[in-house]
């Protein structure tokens, strides 16, 4: 018992808030769901439906810059109306859309009417990112900030440890279509934690997104360099599905298991050690994990050029993890420590919208490499890894947020609109 006690003090997990707790089940259980179905969305559409890939890829990055767009929609209307109100109305409605998507692959409907489903699920998932977001930052202290941001990548990760595997055993017995209803029923059992996250999230004087506030969002040099720098590090990070799953298993003839086991590895380890990490970004501070995490990353792809067996390639994996995780809930941390409480979950929305935007990307930029270089590691990776390199460079001269200098700006802007 004696050392049970000690290993909480030095965790110190019982300080974490129950919402934060709520929230990373939440995210565990949405993210479970999702990549048991969705994992093998392109499968689907490519062996079952014969549609070539260039569709496929084309409307993925459709879908992903609207559900970014949306992203700072549902930020705004979190602000507006309450974070958890807004976030249960989108996740309701995000899981009556995944029921029906999972009957119109179970009858066959139309192409362009599942690619318009998929896309309302992409949207309403979307919505829900900067909602739940803002909910932690209500839940957190701001001295533990980065700290639950870690939790909540912990959460996120746990679901795509274990969702693909379950969803690749399913679809060697049934149907993609009851594959994507059980991952709409997994999806739901989210609900049960809601009653757990915060109430209390609500802007009394936010205002849906203005043309003032656009205006200085976009005239704010530090709130704009960081999510431009963001999103090159996002737009490499998005190379870990399509990109990295042709070249391990195409070129470099690893079976599709090995490939899986590579995310697993990485999964596997954020779960593990991004928790102990986070509690040691505030002594590292803000800038100099954003720079860390984004070299590590450029590093970890780069290396994946001389790559031959699978062994060594757990070793550019794990390094591109550790960037990962310095990097995923340092960026959120520092996003909601630069946001008025009214306007934190429009900010994460406009993050995200960046986020997705690389997101997006990404994998385009990386099939057209693949695509040009067949026989050149060097030039896919070595090319996929600049604009983390960039991100890396821009960190290093980035001389931190100022949250005082941020508010007064938006302060004055409140008080010139009220």
């Amino acid at each position: 018992m004696e050392i049970l006690n000690k290993i909480k003090n030095i965790v110190k997990v019982q300080d974490i808030s129950p919402g934060i707790w709520a929230a990373l089940g939440i995210q565990a259980i949405r993210s479970t769901g999702y990549s048991i179905s969705f994992t093998y969305l392109s499968l689907y559409l490519y062996q079952q439906r014969h549609i070539a890939m260039t569709l496929v890829g084309t409307v993925i990055l459709i879908s992903g810059i609207v559900s970014g767009a949306f992203q700072v929609l549902g930020g705004m209307l979190a602000d507006r109306f309450g974070h958890r109100r807004m976030f249960v109305i989108f996740e309701l409605a995000e899981i009556v859309m995944f029921g029906l998507f999972a009957v119109l692959v179970g009858t066959n409907a139309n192409i362009w009417l599942i690619f318009v489903t998929s896309t309302i699920v992409s949207i309403l998932g979307g919505m829900c990112g900067p909602t739940i977001s803002a909910m932690v930052m209500d839940a957190s202290h701001e001295s533990r900030l980065t700290e639950s941001y870690g939790l909540m990548s912990i959460g996120g990760n746990s679901g795509w440890v274990i969702g693909p595997i379950i969803g690749g055993f399913l679809l060697h017995h049934i149907s993609y279509a009851w594959v994507f209803g059980i991952g709409a029923l997994v999806h739901a059992l989210s609900l049960i934690g809601i009653r757990y996250l915060p109430s209390h999230g609500k802007g009394e004087t936010s205002k849906l997104l203005s043309r003032s506030y656009l205006k200085l969002f976009l005239s704010n040099r530090v709130m704009l360099v960081f999510c431009v720098l963001c999103l090159f590090f996002f737009l490499e990070m998005a190379n870990w599905g399509a990109t990295l799953s042709v070249f391990s298993v195409d070129r470099l003839r690893f079976s599709t298991e090995q490939y899986g086991l590579l995310l697993s590895v990485s999964a596997l380890s954020i779960i593990i050690f991004q928790y102990p990490i986070s509690r040691r970004i505030n002594w590292l501070g803000t800038r100099k994990a954003l720079f860390l995490g984004s070299l590590l990353y450029a590093v970890g792809f780069m290396s994946l050029s001389w790559v031959k067996s699978f062994a060594v390639a757990i070793i550019p994996i794990t390094v591109a993890t550790i960037g990962e995780m310095l990097f995923v809930p340092t960026s959120f941390s520092a996003m909601g420590k630069m946001s008025r409480p009214e306007d934190v979950a429009k900010n994460m929305g406009i993050l995200g919208l960046y986020i997705t935007v690389g997101n997006s990307f990404g994998p385009l930029l990386g099939g057209f490499l693949l695509d040009r270089f067949p026989t050149n590691a060097f030039f896919v990776w070595g090319s996929l890894s600049i604009p983390a390199f960039l991100a890396a460079i821009g960190f290093l001269f980035w001389r931190g947020y100022s949250k005082a200098k941020v508010s007064q700006e938006i302060g004055k802007l409140g008080s010139t609109q009220s």
